[in-house]
């Protein structure tokens, strides 16, 4: 059996933590569900990081406009399924006025909503939701550290197939997401199925990630190189 590497095992140990809280610790379904979606922000995080650090090494001078372009576009994709998915687990209704003092329209007001989803979980679902998220941090940096340094992935992914990445992972993760909460809600939020959309969740995760740090030919020759 061929030995998996540590980001795998971390990976692993990170996403058992909600399924640990669901079954022993009453975790229920907004805060696994406000988990999952915070997840996503984190994913965003260290895939700019990826794509600035990319731009540098391959002396690509767009990345850094395109890092930007990036927040841009995927942090309104998750500011939209943050806001969607709050309504549909019945989490009292945010207001960005709530936390921000100014006054704002169009695409800047539903980032401002977005964040305002983020800082009402966190201010409101107490030290569990920290646990899970320190678990989600400490996952992707292993992850990053291991494949995108020392696995060479810095220099063989181009900055442009960095930006579309993540969609790959999340829009899963997403529909996923919703499509559970749907289904908590219609029958009142079992622990059974609870559990199931979290070891769900794990089975997606761990297939994505074998599939996305696969060494491709490419990769190999220019780790050879290096």
């Amino acid at each position: 059996m061929k030995k998996l590497p540590l980001s795998s095992y971390i990976l692993i140990a990170a996403n058992l933590i909600p399924l640990i809280g669901v079954l022993f610790y009453d975790w229920n379904a907004i805060l696994v569900l406000a988990l999952f979606w915070i997840e996503n922000l984190i994913i965003g995080v260290f895939n700019v990081v990826r794509i600035v650090l990319a731009g540098i090494v391959q002396k690509d001078s767009s990345a850094i406009l395109k890092s930007f372009f990036f927040i841009l576009h995927y942090g309104l994709f998750c500011a939209v399924h943050g806001k969607i998915l709050s309504d549909l687990i019945g989490y009292p209704k945010i207001s960005y006025t709530d936390y921000f003092s100014t006054t704002s329209f169009d695409l800047f007001e539903l980032a401002l909503e977005g964040a305002a989803v983020f800082l009402s979980f966190v201010e409101h679902l107490g030290p569990a939701i920290w646990l899970g998220v320190t678990a989600l941090v400490l996952s992707r940096f292993v992850s990053f550290i291991e494949n995108f340094i020392l696995r060479g992935e810095i220099f063989t992914t181009r900055v442009g197939k960095l930006m579309i990445q993540p969609y790959g992972q999340i829009m899963i993760l997403h529909a996923g997401i919703i499509f559970g909460a749907i289904l908590l809600e219609k029958f009142n939020s079992p622990i059974w199925l609870l559990a199931v959309i979290v070891i769900f969740k794990i089975m997606i995760d761990f297939k994505q990630h074998q599939r996305r740090h696969k060494p491709s030919n490419q990769h190999k020759e220019v780790i050879k190189n290096l």
